[in-house]
């Protein structure tokens, strides 16, 4: 009887050799003989026996080990139940669960009720209320675990840098786990990894290729206060370090400085800070972008006072400050709000070029540190004279020339123009090259015509409204 039993746990000790054990060949199973332990053989009518150990069930098998409270092998079925406080280790895992299965004919291990799996350095966890596990073979050369009903993952993959690592948390509907470095997660995703947080409907990180997919929802990543959604989301690292975030196609990101919206997007990451997005058509097939006569620019950017629109944006934020944005091809910045409320035609500041920069400082609106920068600077740019436009309103400070109090409004042509901005508003202008343009002060009010009506006239109607003659003397 206890034959029969040391083979099925045999077959179950050999069926979790984990990771780098599980090439290995097998080893002499040892059955430890614990007090109160008692053995029952039945014969089944299907055939074959049932054999119930109780009292506490233990095995080794060379540095492996596994223990339950009792447990039952059914010999024709091939199944062997392990029933109350189940744990299986060895040197790189340890597992464990309120009860197991394991099924010796498919070669795999069925675990239910507060499962734990840990990795031999403590850290790397998995835990959730099930999990399936299917060792490697000659047929599947990595093995391959499967969690349901919402598991919660935190791994840490290895640092080359030595370093100490940031881990990653997930949670997930349902997860697959190939070997030590592939997790594929689906259902409800969320990721979180230092700044970085991660919302999808599917996730799969690849540690070898130093790489996170993120697909449907759609996806949305929050990084360093910026927050980057798309229809897929790449995340690519460089010594398992974030370094850049893709997004495509409808790529949107928003941070407390600025819009930015494309076919395509690629965030770039400094340390724990964005420090550049650049927004452009992508790749035809993955976007969709097609390049036609009278599209529309492909990306839009929105800054406090300013929207940029063209082919191609370029986001400066050293240490997640924006400094400079540069637009490329069929580039425009339009004010947002009206100069001149109620004017359509000459209501807002607007500038065009084959190139348009925004320069951002802090020092110049006297915003502190930790604040944001102000846009101080627009430049637009041609390849020749007169392909840089621009529509903009000028205040007089003295305000002797303006009594009205409305800008006058500018329009020039030229090669380069540059706009001085302050909170928004232009103060200077400068432009480059061959240059027209015309300004349009604001007119003048016009003459009072009011004509002042004599109290005479009022003193004429009496308390019933009739008018009594009133005598007129000409002076």
């Amino acid at each position: 009887m206890r034959g029969t039993l040391a083979i099925a746990l045999f077959l179950t000790v050999t069926a979790f050799a984990l990771a780098s054990d599980q090439q290995e060949e097998s080893c002499p199973l040892e059955i430890i003989q614990t007090p109160g332990q008692h053995t029952v053989r039945t014969p089944l009518p299907e055939g074959g026996n049932r054999i119930d150990v109780g009292g506490g069930v233990e095995a080794t098998c060379g540095t492996k080990w596994l223990r339950a409270d009792s447990a039952s092998y059914f010999s024709e079925r091939g199944v062997l139940y392990l029933i109350g406080n189940f744990r299986y280790t060895d040197e790189g895992r340890q597992l464990d669960a309120d009860r197991a299965t394991y099924y010796e004919r498919e070669g795999w291990v069925h675990c239910e009720g507060n499962v734990r799996l840990t990795d031999q350095e403590g850290r790397s966890t998995l835990s959730g209320p099930a999990l399936d596990y299917y060792p490697a073979s000659q047929v599947v050369p990595m093995d391959r675990m499967f969690a349901p009903d919402r598991p919660h993952l935190t791994f840490y993959a290895d640092d080359p840098t030595g370093s100490e690592a940031t881990p990653f948390d997930v949670d997930a509907d349902r997860m697959h786990i190939y070997g030590d470095s592939l997790i594929a997660t689906a259902g409800n995703v969320v990721a979180i990894r230092g700044t970085m947080t991660a919302n999808s409907d599917s996730m799969d990180l690849d540690m070898g290729r130093d790489a996170l997919w993120l697909l449907g929802g759609p996806p949305v990543v929050n990084a360093s206060n910026m927050v980057l959604e798309g229809d897929s989301i790449l995340v690519q690292m460089e010594q398992r370090q974030v370094r850049e975030i893709h997004a495509w196609p409808n790529g949107f990101a928003h941070g407390s400085d600025m819009q930015l919206s494309a076919p395509a997007l690629r965030l770039f990451v400094e340390g724990n800070e964005v420090s550049r997005a650049v927004a452009s058509a992508g790749d035809p097939e993955r976007t969709g972008a097609v390049d036609s006569a009278g599209r529309d620019p492909w990306a839009m950017s929105r800054s406090q006072h300013y929207a940029l629109v063209a082919d191609s944006i370029d986001i400066r934020r050293p240490a997640g400050r924006i400094e400079l944005v540069v637009a490329v091809d069929r580039a425009r910045a339009t004010t947002l709000l009206p100069i001149t409320a109620g004017e359509s035609l000459l209501g807002n500041d607007w500038l065009e070029g084959d190139t348009v920069t925004g320069y951002f400082t802090a020092a110049d609106s006297g915003v502190l540190e930790g604040q944001e920068a102000q846009l101080s600077r627009l430049v637009a740019a041609g390849v020749t004279a007169g392909d840089a436009r621009a529509l903009y309103h000028l205040r007089d400070e003295g305000g002797e020339g303006d009594v009205t109090g409305h800008p006058a409004a500018n329009y020039v042509i030229g090669r380069v123009i540059t706009l001085f901005l302050q909170e928004g508003d232009v103060k200077e202008a400068q432009v480059v090259g061959p240059s027209t343009g015309v300004s349009l002060e604001p007119l003048p009010p016009r003459p009072d015509t009011t004509i002042a009506i004599p109290d005479s006239l009022f003193d004429a109607v009496d308390d019933t409204g009739s008018v009594s003659p009133v005598e007129v003397t000409a002076g």
